[in-house]
C-alpha cells in the first residue's frame, strides 16, 4: 500500500525534519487496504490497518523514537534490539512501560532485514479461551 510505504520512507529517512524510528512490525498483514497513525504518549507512533479480507482493524505496527531510548540515528540494529529486549536499559519511563507491554503481549522483538525494522515473535496476541462448560473452581 502506498500510504504504508511513504510513512515508513518518512520515517526512517536521516535527512527529514522528522526524528529516526525504530520499527515494531506486529502483524504485517496481507493486503492492507487503509491505516491509521495514532500519535502515542512521548511521540511513539502506533499504524493500525484494515485488511481486505477481513473485517475490523488490527495493529500492524509501532514505532518508537530512538532518542526515546537513548541512542542516535547511526546506531546499529543490534544495540537497538538489546534495548528493545531489555527494557530496563531504557531511561524514559513511558517509553520503558510501553515495550514492555508489547513484550508480555507478542513475547519477543526480533531483528527484520531492513534497517530499524524489527518484528515480533508472536503476530497474535496471547489469549485464554476457555470454551464449554467450567467446573468449579477451574
Amino acid at each position: 500500500m502506498k500510504k504504508l510505504e511513504e510513512f515508513f520512507k518518512k520515517i526512517h529517512n536521516p535527512k527529514s525534519q522528522i526524528p529516526e524510528y525504530a520499527s515494531i512490525i506486529i502483524k504485517p498483514g496481507k493486503k492492507v487496504l487503509a491505516i491509521k497513525i495514532k500519535k502515542e504518549n512521548e511521540n511513539i507512533l502506533k499504524v493500525i490497518a484494515h485488511e481486505e479480507s477481513q473485517t475490523g482493524w488490527f495493529l500492524h505496527s509501532v514505532h518508537i523514537p530512538l532518542k526515546n531510548l537513548g541512542l542516535s540515528y547511526d546506531s546499529k540494529d543490534k544495540e537497538i534490539l538489546t534495548y528493545l529486549s531489555d527494557p530496563n536499559k531504557i531511561r524514559n519511563k513511558p517509553t520503558k512501560e510501553y515495550i514492555e507491554n508489547i513484550l508480555r503481549k507478542y513475547l519477543d522483538i526480533l531483528p527484520e532485514k531492513k534497517k530499524h525494522f524489527f518484528k515480533t515473535e508472536r503476530y497474535k496476541k496471547k489469549k485464554e479461551f476457555r470454551t464449554g462448560a467450567q467446573l468449579k473452581g477451574f
